[in-house]
């Protein structure tokens, strides 16, 4: 229950709202939760079971390819994640959707894509509490600017090479460094299998930058530790990635509340809450990248800007009592 999906989501609900999670199916248990790494075929097709609650975190039921699709769902089967016999990953899921009696996912973009497949569809984001909410530090953006900051799982990483023209471009004329909290090395295949260092998934910027360059072992105080000697945070995503149009907007609003001003990719949620904060932090091209960065280092007054209306977006809809009362009415949907 160490992964970033259990502590933030399940478990933190849990411990606020005095209930016990436990690991052993054997001990009396009201609800069974699985998180999308689990073998889904196997237990939603358990005779007598409790009420099932799906998680499932990230946008499998949306549009993706259909041999991308099959290449997951058979790793999973044979490398024993997964019963049953190789076929689409959709499939593994959607059949499990029909077996549950509930699902949560993230966002409400996620939703649309599960609701024909289970009704008892909840969107519930992730709790951010473990982050400090940070105010913005104007004293910082007089120094060294711009430095920019990353942070995430490694395989997401690939996101970064949209940024390289506009690394490349500012480098002429004044520094520019970038920061990557993240895991050292990652996994290639299926989350476990065929490890490599993460610096290589960022080809030459790296070389780019030189000393400018820092890759930086994730953990909670690293996190915040790098938002406190960075001026901005970006979230690119890898226009090839088939999951990356249903990504929630997690990070977004965790960078906001670390008290960093942010540009994004155009993932749906990342345009959802932009609109609705009326930031103009979106960026669709290399070119955008590059101007909106300039446009950024360019003015105190927008970065605080984009915090403050983050920060309030954050304290008006994602509050934690608004998140453990979107938990309290999914229990009670099945119970």
């Amino acid at each position: 229950m160490g992964h970033p999906a259990d502590r933030r989501r399940l478990v933190h609900w849990a411990k606020h709202r005095g209930h016990q999670v436990t690991l052993d199916l054997n001990q009396r248990h009201d609800v069974l939760v699985l998180s999308g790494r689990a073998d889904l075929t196997s237990w939603s097709e358990r005779k007598n079971r409790s009420p099932l609650i799906l998680d499932l975190v990230d946008g499998y039921l949306g549009k993706e390819s259909l041999w991308r699709d099959w290449v997951r769902g058979a790793g999973k089967v044979i490398t024993g994640h997964n019963s049953g016999i190789p076929r689409p990953y959709r499939k593994i899921v959607g059949d499990a959707c029909k077996l549950a009696q509930a699902v949560i996912c993230e966002t409400v973009e996620q939703k649309e894509t599960i609701l024909p497949y289970c009704l008892n569809t909840h969107s519930i984001l992730d709790f951010h509490e473990e982050f400090p909410m940070i105010p913005f530090n104007r004293n910082l953006q007089s120094k060294n600017f711009p430095a920019l900051m990353w942070e995430g799982f490694p395989f997401t990483a690939k996101g970064l090479l949209l940024l390289e023209e506009a690394i490349l471009e500012i480098s002429k004329s004044k520094p520019i460094s970038l920061e990557m909290v993240t895991d050292l090395e990652y996994p290639l295949f299926l989350g476990k299998y065929f490890y490599q260092n993460t610096e290589k998934i960022l080809q030459d910027i790296p070389k780019i930058l030189g000393n400018q360059f820092m890759l930086t072992k994730w953990s909670l105080d690293s996190v915040v530790e790098a938002a406190g000697r960075s001026h901005l945070a970006v979230l690119p995503l890898d226009p090839s990635g088939t999951l990356n149009p249903l990504k929630a907007e997690n990070r977004l609003l965790m960078m906001w509340r670390i008290g960093l001003p942010t540009l994004a990719s155009p993932s749906l949620a990342y345009l959802r809450v932009m609109r609705d904060t009326r930031i103009d932090g979106i960026c669709k091209t290399p070119d955008e990248w590059k101007m909106k960065i300039t446009e950024m280092m360019d003015s105190v007054e927008l970065c605080q800007e984009s915090v403050e209306r983050g920060q309030q977006y954050i304290r008006d809809t994602h509050s934690e009592k608004t998140v453990l009362e979107s938990w309290d009415r999914l229990f009670e949907s099945v119970l």
